[in-house]
């Protein structure tokens, strides 16, 4: 849904019609049939390339494990975060935020909210019509956890003001370009101090400058797809988007060796990916004094109260 905060664009949506609403996950033993009860299921291979952030193209491997059963979660949770996914543990925090509250949007398989809720942190997963939280629910099911499922219907989030200690927004599956709209909306759910974590298409990634440094490439080597489907952005850009936050800090990450040209395969990766890699991992806070904007119903008296 464009203006959304959707991320994996898969899944058909199957609501109670309530806004937010927490149910029993179902036990391991029922993660089989809920799926199975699913109209239309991504394509597995598709889910887990963007889970695992691999250009789509990739060869379709051989597995053992049924696509959404325990097993199979479990697989692609232990690739997400080796190898080019290493950087992850680290920039989403895992486990720094025991007993807070975190929403999630744009949560794709859910990889990331269940590693929040083993450590103890309380989370909301909201999901716009496009997605569809059954596969959710079934990879919390694998561990018996639990989370509160919200759904959402345009760009204004179904929360009260200040409700969450920290919000991470995957954008890299997002039709829509982070507007200040939607920025403004994370703004006001966050509580006073509240971080926002947010993955974004990098602009000036391996891609932008092979197509500089090697306009005829494509005589000798054919570069793999891009990773995410969103609109690429900029540091510059997030800054100027997220200009009402504090302390905010924009990082480079994630490079795979296989979509670089040849040449450059010589240059240690951890280097590359901060200079040229595919992802911009954006972190701020929300300032513990926000000046309320005066209205005509205030006195001077009133505000230096």
């Amino acid at each position: 849904m464009d203006g959304g905060f959707g991320s994996l664009k898969l899944f058909a949506y199957e609501s109670d019609g309530s806004a937010e609403h927490r149910t029993p996950l179902p036990g391991p033993a029922s993660i089989g049939t809920d799926i199975g009860l699913a109209m239309n299921r991504p394509d597995p291979h598709v889910a887990a390339t963007r889970e695992l952030i691999r250009p789509p193209t990739v060869h379709r491997g051989r597995r053992e494990s049924e696509p959404f059963s325990a097993a199979w979660f479990e697989e692609l949770e232990q690739k997400r975060y080796q190898r080019h996914g290493a950087w992850l543990t680290r920039a989403l925090e895992f486990g720094r935020h025991p007993g807070e509250s975190l929403l999630v949007l744009g949560c794709g398989l859910g990889t990331d909210a269940v590693r929040y809720a083993r450590t103890d942190t309380t989370v909301t997963v909201a999901t716009t019509a496009d997605e569809y939280p059954n596969i959710v629910r079934a990879n919390f099911a694998r561990d018996g956890l639990t989370a509160t499922f919200a759904k959402l219907d345009g760009p204004r989030l179904p929360f009260a003001d200040g409700a969450f200690d920290v919000v991470t927004w995957n954008t890299l599956y997002d039709p829509a370009a982070p507007d200040p709209t939607r920025v403004d909306e994370l703004f006001r759910v966050l509580k006073p101090g509240g971080k926002v974590i947010g993955l974004f298409p990098a602009r000036f990634d391996s891609a932008f400058w092979q197509d500089i440094f090697l306009p005829l490439q494509r005589l000798w080597w054919r570069r793999p797809q891009d990773p995410a489907t969103a609109p690429k952005t900029s540091a510059r850009e997030l800054r100027r988007t997220f200009a009402r936050f504090g302390e905010l800090r924009v990082s480079k990450r994630h490079l795979r060796r296989g979509e670089l040209p040849h040449v450059w395969r010589i240059f240690p990766l951890m280097l590359l990916e901060r200079w040229i890699g595919r992802v911009l991992v954006l972190k701020a806070k929300k300032p513990i004094l926000v000046t309320r904007p005066q209205t005509k119903f205030d006195t001077p008296g009133r505000l230096a109260a």
